[in-house]
């Protein structure tokens, strides 16, 4: 983003690459989004409400993905007699199971028992590498490892967000609205019709405490406390 003293309208100029791949079909398609209170246009995505990269009647912004580590893999010690519960730092608690049915095109459902635990869920049920790690070193038999990721958390407002984002009309409403944006991080550029330019990177970036030695680079024991997240980076 540039700002307008160094554009011959003398408005700033926003322009935006967010370092993806090609792809076909591609991610990202063109839409223009009219309505009541919203008048917005730009680049999204298949299933979402909002426009995503783009631009309304007053302000435009981009995205890149800022990258910063949000993902830990835990082991997961089963009990020895009861395969359904699994060792946290209070003592043995029971997984969480839920059932999901993958509808594909031209060939029959795909069926899954998922469990999930305080971290996350168990991704050596269904990740064939995963399962394949955990077979070779052994460990498969008395643990599964559990996926934690900011972007699965049950309070994910990044959707609100993107719906706040489309009708900001001002830096201060563009500010209010990335607060609810949870994941993935994204350095953002911001340019307005009065001239005004900015840059923010929201999102969730977990805490890791000190003790933590492994500092999210290898699977960490799950029922060792000083390895669980200790809140976020915040906002400000």
């Amino acid at each position: 983003v540039v700002d307008g003293r160094h554009s011959a309208s003398g408005k700033p100029l926003l322009a935006n690459d967010p370092h993806l791949g090609l792809a076909s079909p591609a991610l990202w398609y063109f839409a223009h989004l009219s309505a009541p209170g919203l008048d917005v246009i730009g680049a999204t995505l298949p299933g979402l409400p909002a426009v995503v990269l783009g631009r309304n009647q007053r302000i435009a912004w981009g995205f890149t993905n800022t990258g910063p580590d949000t993902q830990d893999l835990f082991l997961e010690q089963l009990h020895p007699s009861d395969a359904s519960r699994y060792r946290t730092p209070d003592g043995w608690a029971a997984f969480a199971t839920r059932d999901e049915v993958i509808r594909v095109k031209g060939q029959p459902e795909v069926r899954l028992t998922v469990r999930d635990t305080r971290h996350g869920p168990v991704i050596s049920d269904v990740h064939p590498g995963a399962a394949e790690g955990m077979r070779a070193s052994g460990l498969g038999a008395r643990h599964a490892l559990a996926f934690q990721w900011t972007a699965l958390g049950p309070d994910d407002t990044t959707v609100r967000a993107g719906l706040a984002l489309n009708r900001a009309g001002s830096w201060d409403d563009f500010v209010a609205a990335m607060r609810d944006w949870t994941a993935p991080q994204q350095n953002m550029v911001y340019a307005d019709v009065d001239g005004r330019i900015g840059f923010l990177a929201p999102g969730r970036v977990p805490r890791r405490k000190p003790g933590n030695d492994l500092h999210g680079l290898a699977p960490a024991p799950g029922w060792d406390p000083r390895y669980d997240w200790d809140g976020w980076v915040p906002f400000d």
